[in-house]
């Protein structure tokens, strides 16, 4: 899209007003083939987390510029915000009713730096630790420089950092040879060399005291007798230590083999008797009943091929409890089984779980289960618990989660101000925790890391099931060291929100509704290459960024008149 006229010279202007006076710890400039996308540098602050880090991001104004804001995104990884995504903020595209036409490209950047040193959450905004954000700061630079445009937009800076990181280098490569020196010096023969060592000092005191006993009686020219016992008593002597020197090394090199033999045999042993689990970076686990065959043809024919990758980065399964499926002459568990094996015949991706029985007011406890056959089956980074009735965009989340990966990771759509269910069939009459629900990912969809899965599956016979899946788990994981991660992305809820091309999943669609979002993709992406969700986007309810600052039950306002997804 061109820039207008009025863009162009505002922009233009704006420029040379940063040239001429350059906002403190911070850079910024035009693509030359475009000049509405800006990349800035944000050198990270002193006495701040961020110190020493290098954060490269991106403006993209729009062609009405300064009558319209512009987005914000970061692309560099600080712990503060999610990379390659829309930053919402009042100077931002996201509220467009705040923005003040005489705001400048600097006023832009300098409230960015400032939101960046706050703790405030909004939306594109992630918790971290301060420890996480210093490591990530000392990242900074090395993953600056894989990035084409950073290199093209800022070479002084590009040179000054790969001059930075080779004298690191060189005294981290310095400190290690000095080391392997050291090792290298202290690290003597103790056994063969030092008893052939030990001997041969033995060898040599025995013949000096022969010796000198020798010359002693060689004084006395009667005793030839005694001369002659002598010399056979050296030779014998000599003759012992040599005997024993070899026999020592020969017994060190013997206990040195066999040690070699035994460890390659346990090696071989317990490499014999570990199964090899199949690996995946993202395992999405489905939630369907036995009966829902339709509906898992159609989340196969649609939103699961929305990506190219192979096993190795996703799998997915079906969980569903076989127990009491008898094989029982025209039974009808029977027949169900009996399709369902042939259902995994063919596709390979049901998970029958022995163990659990298929119940609507035991989701809970399947969800449990299904985290205790991932944990056993696979070996994965991640694991996604979706329903079979929300639709997947599987390759943008796959892109999102690279992002913002973390070992304790509970990412989906939170909500922290639920009162518990006190009537109909979803009562939770033992929920005595609280007057609140804990803070739990809503069950249309959410990922959790491995080590969490782990934890789950370990202590499985120590939770107390709740009726709802999701709050169970939020009760399961809460009080852990976790990385909460509220994402309105995830149009997650009992009911959706309506339909934005920036959701990641949205929940309660129907077969048919899926058909036409997977439709809307694949056609756009052959015709323009973009990935549209939507026909025409629309909103039924409002949505919220989670409050971090506040106690749970204030978390969740939801503000009208914000792009929030």
């Amino acid at each position: 899209m061109a820039a207008s006229v009025t863009a162009t010279a505002r922009l233009k202007k704006d420029y040379n007003k940063l040239l001429k006076e350059p906002v403190p710890y911070v850079r910024a400039a035009p693509l030359q083939e475009n000049i509405l996308e800006w990349h800035y540098i944000i050198f990270g602050a002193p006495n701040t987390p961020y110190e020493g880090g290098v954060y490269h991001g991106k403006l993209v104004f729009p062609n009405d510029f300064p009558f319209k804001p512009p987005s914000i995104y970061m692309i560099t990884p600080s712990g503060r915000f999610q990379v390659n995504t829309r930053l919402c903020l009042s100077i931002s595209d996201f509220h467009p009713d705040t923005w003040n036409p005489a705001w400048t490209v600097s006023t832009i950047i300098t409230g960015l730096l400032s939101f960046m040193n706050d703790s405030a959450p909004t939306l594109g905004s992630i918790t971290s630790s301060d420890a996480e954000k210093k490591v990530l700061a000392r990242r900074s630079k090395a993953f600056n420089l894989k990035d084409r445009v950073f290199c093209s937009l800022f070479p002084d800076v590009v040179e000054e950092i790969r001059k930075e990181l080779n004298e690191a280098n060189t005294a981290e490569e310095a400190t290690l040879k000095e080391e392997d020196d050291r090792l290298m010096s202290a690290a003597e023969p103790s056994s063969g060399l030092s008893s052939l060592v030990s001997n041969l000092i033995v060898i040599a005191g025995v013949v000096v005291l022969a010796f000198a006993v020798l010359q002693g009686l060689e004084a006395f020219d009667n005793i030839v007798l005694t001369m002659s016992f002598l010399r056979k008593y050296l030779l014998a002597a000599i003759v012992v230590c040599v005997v024993c020197t070899l026999m020592i090394s020969y017994n060190c090199s013997c206990d040195i083999e066999r040690g070699s033999i035994e460890v390659s045999q346990i090696q071989r042993t317990t490499a014999a008797s570990v199964h090899v689990l199949p690996e995946t970076f993202f395992l999405i686990a489905i939630m369907s009943s036995p009966n829902d065959s339709a509906v898992r043809a159609v989340v196969r024919d649609t939103w699961l091929r929305l990506t190219k990758k192979g096993p190795s980065v996703v799998q997915h399964i079906f969980p569903i409890g076989v127990k009491n499926m008898k094989y029982v002459f025209y039974c009808k568990s029977e027949i169900m089984r009996l399709h369902l094996e042939e259902e995994n015949k063919i596709h390979g991706d049901i998970a029958l779980m022995e163990n659990l029985e298929e119940a609507y007011n035991n989701l809970a406890h399947k969800t449990l289960k299904t985290m205790e056959y991932a944990y056993q089956n696979f070996r994965f980074q991640y694991i996604l618990k979706v329903d079979s009735d929300s639709f997947v965009r599987l390759g943008a989340i796959i892109k999102a989660l690279k992002d913002i990966q973390h070992p304790r990771l509970y990412w989906g759509f939170l909500d922290g101000r639920a009162k518990p269910i006190r009537k109909g069939k979803w009562r939770e009459a033992d929920w005595v925790l609280c007057d609140r629900y804990l803070p739990y990912q809503l069950g249309g969809g959410y990922v959790l890391s491995y080590e969490l899965v782990r934890y789950l599956a370990v202590n499985a016979r120590l939770f107390k099931l709740y009726k709802n899946e999701d709050v169970s788990v939020g009760a399961w994981l809460a009080g852990l060291d976790i990385k909460y991660v509220h994402d309105p992305r995830f149009d997650t809820e009992w009911k959706s929100r309506g339909c934005n091309n920036e959701y990641l999943i949205t929940h309660k669609k129907s077969t048919d509704d899926m058909r036409k979002l997977y439709n809307n993709l694949a056609s756009l992406i052959r015709i323009v290459n973009l990935r549209v969700l939507c026909d025409k986007e629309f909103r039924i309810r409002d949505s919220y960024v989670y409050d971090w600052t506040a106690l749970p039950s204030e978390c969740c306002h939801r503000r009208n008149g914000t792009n929030i997804p």
